[in-house]
Protein backbone atom coordinates (compact mmCIF):
# COMPACT_ATOMS: atom_id res chain seq x y z
CA UNK A 1 0.00 0.00 0.00
CA UNK A 2 2.63 2.78 0.93
CA UNK A 3 4.90 1.60 -2.31
CA UNK A 4 1.88 2.04 -4.18
CA UNK A 5 1.03 5.38 -2.56
CA UNK A 6 4.86 6.46 -3.50
CA UNK A 7 4.83 5.45 -7.26
CA UNK A 8 1.63 7.48 -7.47
CA UNK A 9 3.37 10.49 -6.15
CA UNK A 10 6.48 9.82 -8.34
CA UNK A 11 4.44 9.32 -11.55
CA UNK A 12 2.14 12.56 -10.43
CA UNK A 13 5.46 14.23 -9.66
CA UNK A 14 6.88 13.22 -12.95
CA UNK A 15 3.86 14.43 -14.92
CA UNK A 16 4.60 18.45 -13.77
CA UNK A 17 7.21 21.23 -13.65
CA UNK A 18 7.62 19.84 -9.62
CA UNK A 19 10.12 21.71 -8.41
CA UNK A 20 9.86 24.79 -10.37
CA UNK A 21 5.78 25.31 -9.25
CA UNK A 22 7.31 24.63 -6.06
CA UNK A 23 10.46 27.18 -5.59
CA UNK A 24 7.34 29.33 -6.90
CA UNK A 25 5.05 29.00 -4.41
CA UNK A 26 7.81 29.05 -1.40
CA UNK A 27 8.76 32.22 -3.74
CA UNK A 28 5.46 34.11 -2.85
CA UNK A 29 5.43 33.59 1.06
CA UNK A 30 9.24 34.74 1.35
CA UNK A 31 8.01 37.95 -0.55
CA UNK A 32 5.08 37.86 2.13
CA UNK A 33 7.30 38.39 5.18
CA UNK A 34 8.36 41.76 4.71
CA UNK A 35 4.34 43.36 4.30
CA UNK A 36 3.44 41.26 6.96
CA UNK A 37 6.02 42.41 9.43
CA UNK A 38 5.16 46.12 8.34
CA UNK A 39 1.66 45.40 8.96
CA UNK A 40 2.01 43.53 12.39
CA UNK A 41 5.35 44.78 13.51
CA UNK A 42 5.10 48.48 12.83
CA UNK A 43 0.93 48.96 12.10
CA UNK A 44 1.29 49.60 9.08
CA UNK A 45 -2.14 47.87 7.77
CA UNK A 46 -3.30 48.81 5.05
CA UNK A 47 -0.93 51.23 3.44
CA UNK A 48 -0.29 50.75 -0.16
CA UNK A 49 3.12 49.54 0.28
CA UNK A 50 1.78 46.22 1.92
CA UNK A 51 -1.01 45.89 -0.08
CA UNK A 52 1.25 46.06 -3.36
CA UNK A 53 3.35 43.28 -1.64
CA UNK A 54 1.08 40.63 -0.25
CA UNK A 55 -0.62 40.95 -3.88
CA UNK A 56 2.65 40.45 -5.68
CA UNK A 57 3.55 37.92 -3.26
CA UNK A 58 -0.30 36.05 -3.56
CA UNK A 59 0.25 35.91 -7.51
CA UNK A 60 3.72 34.54 -7.24
CA UNK A 61 2.68 31.94 -5.04
CA UNK A 62 -0.85 31.38 -7.27
CA UNK A 63 1.71 30.86 -10.49
CA UNK A 64 3.84 28.52 -8.50
CA UNK A 65 0.28 26.52 -7.23
CA UNK A 66 -1.51 26.94 -11.11
CA UNK A 67 1.74 25.52 -12.59
CA UNK A 68 1.76 22.26 -10.62
CA UNK A 69 -1.86 22.15 -11.32
CA UNK A 70 -1.98 22.95 -14.68
CA UNK A 71 1.36 21.25 -16.22
CA UNK A 72 0.13 22.02 -19.95
CA UNK A 73 0.21 25.70 -19.17
CA UNK A 74 3.59 26.38 -17.09
CA UNK A 75 5.50 27.93 -19.31
CA UNK A 76 2.51 30.64 -19.03
CA UNK A 77 2.52 30.67 -14.72
CA UNK A 78 6.55 30.29 -15.04
CA UNK A 79 6.29 33.50 -17.12
CA UNK A 80 3.75 35.40 -14.74
CA UNK A 81 5.82 34.10 -11.62
CA UNK A 82 8.83 35.89 -12.31
CA UNK A 83 6.97 39.04 -14.14
CA UNK A 84 5.18 39.45 -10.04
CA UNK A 85 8.19 38.61 -8.08
CA UNK A 86 10.41 41.18 -10.19
CA UNK A 87 7.97 43.71 -9.03
CA UNK A 88 7.52 41.98 -5.69
CA UNK A 89 10.99 44.30 -5.41
CA UNK A 90 8.86 48.15 -5.03
CA UNK A 91 6.35 46.49 -2.81
CA UNK A 92 7.86 44.48 -0.71
CA UNK A 93 11.77 44.71 -1.46
CA UNK A 94 11.33 41.38 -3.23
CA UNK A 95 11.37 39.25 0.54
CA UNK A 96 14.93 40.88 0.51
CA UNK A 97 16.07 39.58 -2.66
CA UNK A 98 15.51 36.00 -1.49
CA UNK A 99 12.02 35.87 -2.52
CA UNK A 100 12.54 37.60 -6.24
CA UNK A 101 15.50 35.13 -6.71
CA UNK A 102 13.42 32.35 -5.68
CA UNK A 103 10.74 33.50 -7.69
CA UNK A 104 12.89 33.79 -10.60
CA UNK A 105 14.72 30.35 -10.29
CA UNK A 106 11.42 28.69 -10.08
CA UNK A 107 9.55 30.47 -13.12
CA UNK A 108 12.71 29.28 -14.74
CA UNK A 109 12.02 26.02 -14.11
CA UNK A 110 8.54 26.32 -14.78
CA UNK A 111 9.29 27.77 -18.40
CA UNK A 112 12.18 25.26 -18.99
CA UNK A 113 9.88 22.59 -18.20
CA UNK A 114 9.08 19.96 -21.15
CA UNK A 115 6.32 17.34 -21.33
CA UNK A 116 7.86 13.48 -20.85
CA UNK A 117 6.32 12.29 -24.33
CA UNK A 118 6.94 15.96 -25.95
CA UNK A 119 10.99 15.61 -25.08
CA UNK A 120 12.15 13.60 -28.18
CA UNK A 121 15.53 13.22 -28.90
CA UNK A 122 15.60 13.06 -32.69
CA UNK A 123 13.58 16.31 -34.26
CA UNK A 124 10.79 15.39 -36.24
CA UNK A 125 10.89 15.56 -40.09
CA UNK A 126 8.54 18.13 -39.64
CA UNK A 127 10.71 20.01 -36.71
CA UNK A 128 13.68 19.50 -39.48
CA UNK A 129 11.79 20.89 -42.31
CA UNK A 130 10.54 24.23 -40.08
CA UNK A 131 14.48 24.53 -38.64
CA UNK A 132 16.04 24.37 -42.23
CA UNK A 133 13.33 26.74 -43.78
CA UNK A 134 14.08 29.11 -40.91
CA UNK A 135 17.53 28.71 -41.73
CA UNK A 136 17.85 29.40 -45.40
CA UNK A 137 15.47 32.69 -44.62
CA UNK A 138 18.51 33.74 -42.01
CA UNK A 139 20.84 32.99 -44.77
CA UNK A 140 19.19 34.98 -47.39
CA UNK A 141 18.34 38.01 -45.30
CA UNK A 142 22.01 37.78 -43.87
CA UNK A 143 23.55 37.76 -47.00
CA UNK A 144 20.75 40.59 -48.69
CA UNK A 145 22.39 43.24 -45.70
CA UNK A 146 25.77 42.27 -46.23
CA UNK A 147 25.51 43.03 -50.52
CA UNK A 148 23.79 46.36 -49.48
CA UNK A 149 27.18 47.67 -47.68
Amino acid sequence: MNDERLIRVSVWRDERPFWGGTILTIAGLVIAVVPLTLAFRFGMGTTPYVLVGLSSAFLVSLSGILSLRRPERADYFGAVGILFAVASIFGALGGFGLGTVLGMVGGSLCLAWVPADGAADDPSPETESVLSRLRSRCRGAVDSLSQER
